[in-house]
């Protein structure tokens, strides 16, 4: 009822003065244009009113509405109003209490309406010719923004209204948001496993932007020398040590990008505890030297004993494998437990020693070739865990999001490159151990059915080329993998399917690959008048690049109104 009188009070000075539309500080690109809409839609909602009515009857006839309590009634005859005098801000911010007003939230249009109540504050706002009406638009905007819990926003609309005319109540109201909503400290987090330990402090708003020391607003006890960095809405203290406690004070006034300060200091107690134990591999690369290779170096964590698991998935099961999300990828107990039932075999388990140091990473080498033994064809998972060691893959489903450490290896002295041209798919073989061309090695080319669509050995420069017409397969038939294999039982593999490698940014980024003829056709200028004569030259050439003499050349010209002219050249 309150929002009424205060609408019923502004029509009684609807037309008491007109605004000057200029640049003011408080700007809203959403609400502008959403203003420029709703003021199209107003024009519109006013067309019956005006037609019917003089516009001093419709200004008594909208306040006959806001005594009978009905702003929804009151709408078209404001839209009315605003109609007849644009410029006026008295009728815009009339109009935006009663659209805040009018509808219940239950109602189909009731977010409309607020929109619309916002637009119609913001363009009262902009068109306010005196301190007190903007601030009035502004203390309206802050006020409906706060009952929607929109914080930030009716934050800044408070101050604006502050900055316009410095009314008690509006302050009031403004400093108790933002003691409550405003730039404030929401929590904070001890980084105690990560090799240097850091405490982040979390913001509820970006911290000031550009070249600023925030060492000043942190002070510590415990700790010297320790640097603080910034990124967003966090700010934290690196350096920190484990297993020690530290006092620390972020200060009073530390700056914000949204033009707050911290209000007031705080204070916290942190400890630093040790690091939990844990186990991890050093990346995802899965190819592992035959020759030289000193095992898969497996990095714990103050943990003495590694539960280490090895399964095989099958040369049959490879290809769905590779194109699987999971491939190279970290494996939970779930996934494991999924991979081990079904296309997975596993070959190993054992508990392997480390001497752990507290709180450093310890590297310790699982020797494959001496556990395993012989490597049957196929790709191998490694699964390691800390502790004892227990069947890493019957865990409980509750665990599938902890994924354990996960290493995909192959054990080969087989070097694949593959490169497709227009002549077919191009394969090379080279030693890991030595670069030098392999000979003898059986290649088979796999569709992506798991069909083997040819088989080729290495010559004595380790190339083979697999045909053309092999290449153009589309669907179940088109190339999917290059399985490689010798005498000696070694084995790799290369999916044509991943990505190839982008050289663009080396320089070499050349042309596409020519086709069996290649044409180069050109005019000498670009613009004709009607009538004029174009002369075209054309450049044929082969593959090869060489000139091609035999095919007939047919020039096709085409008007702006689809008619074709054909000449041969």
């Amino acid at each position: 009822m309150r929002g009424l009188l205060h609408v019923l009070a502004l029509l009684v000075f609807c037309f008491t003065s007109g605004a000057a539309f200029a640049e003011k500080p408080y700007v809203r690109e959403d609400l502008a244009s959403d203003a420029i809409r709703l003021e199209e839609k107003l024009k519109k909602d006013a067309v019956p009113v005006t037609a019917s009515r003089p516009v001093e009857q419709i200004r008594k006839d909208a306040a006959q509405r806001f005594l009978r309590s009905d702003a929804k009634g009151a709408l078209p005859l404001l839209a009315a109003l605003i109609t007849a005098n644009p410029k006026n801000s008295d009728p815009w911010l009339a109009y935006a209490k009663a659209a805040a007003v009018a509808l219940n939230s239950d109602d189909s249009g009731y977010y409309a309406a607020v929109e619309s109540a916002y637009a119609a504050a913001y363009v009262a706002y902009q068109r306010a010719s005196t301190p007190s009406e903007e601030a009035s638009a502004l203390n309206f905007l802050g006020e409906t923004y706060a009952k929607k819990e929109l914080w930030r926003l009716s934050l800044n609309a408070y101050r604006a209204s502050i900055d316009k005319l410095d009314i008690a109540a509006t302050r009031a109201t403004y400093q108790d948001l933002r003691e409550r909503y405003g730039f404030r400290i929401l929590t904070y987090k001890v980084d105690s496993d990560a090799a240097s330990p850091r405490v982040c402090f979390q913001f509820s708003e970006p911290l000031a932007r550009g070249k600023i020391d925030f060492a000043p607003f942190i002070t510590q006890s415990g700790a010297s020398g320790a640097a603080i960095s910034s990124e967003d809405q966090q700010l934290c203290v690196e350096g920190l040590k484990h297993g020690e406690r530290y006092a620390m004070v972020v200060r009073q006034g530390l700056p914000s990008s949204v033009g707050e300060n911290l209000l007031k200091s705080a204070d916290y107690e942190i400890y630093v505890r040790d690091r939990s134990a844990q186990v991890h591999f050093t990346g995802k690369n899965f190819v592992l030297p035959r020759v030289g290779q000193e095992g898969i170096p497996v990095i714990s964590v103050n943990t003495p004993k590694i539960a280490v698991d090895i399964l095989r998935i099958g040369d049959r099961s490879l290809l769905p494998t590779v194109r699987s999300e999971d491939f190279l990828g970290q494996l939970g107990s779930y996934k494991a437990k999924q991979l081990a039932d079904g296309d997975a075999l596993k070959i190993w388990s054992c508990t392997l020693d480390v001497k752990p140091d507290l709180n450093r990473d310890v590297t310790t080498a699982f020797p494959v070739l001496e556990a395993v033994g012989k490597l049957e064809p196929g790709v191998y998972v490694m699964l390691a865990r800390a502790g004892e060691h227990k069947i890493a893959t019957t865990t409980s489903d509750d665990d599938d999001n902890n994924a354990g450490a996960t290493q995909w290896f192959v054990v080969s002295d087989l070097g694949l490159t593959a490169f497709s041209g227009s002549d077919g798919v191009h394969v090379l073989v080279r030693s890991l151990a030595s670069a030098a061309p392999l000979e003898g090695v059986e290649l088979r080319l796999v569709a992506r059915s798991n069909e083997i669509l040819a088989t080729r050995p290495t010559p004595a420069d380790g190339h083979v080329r697999f045909d053309a017409g092999l290449s153009r397969g589309t669907g179940g038939l088109a190339p999917g993998l290059i399985v490689a294999t010798d005498a000696k039982g070694d084995y790799g593999f290369l999916d044509l399917g991943s990505a190839a490698f982008d050289l663009t940014d080396r320089g070499v980024k050349g042309r596409s690959a020519a086709k069996a003829l290649d044409a180069l056709v050109f005019a000498e200028r670009g613009v004709y008048r009607s009538g004029e004569t174009v002369f075209v030259t054309a450049l044929l050439r082969d593959s090869k690049g060489v000139a091609a003499t035999g095919p007939p050349l047919t020039l096709v010209a085409k008007r702006p109104d689809g008619v074709e002219y054909k000449r041969a050249l």
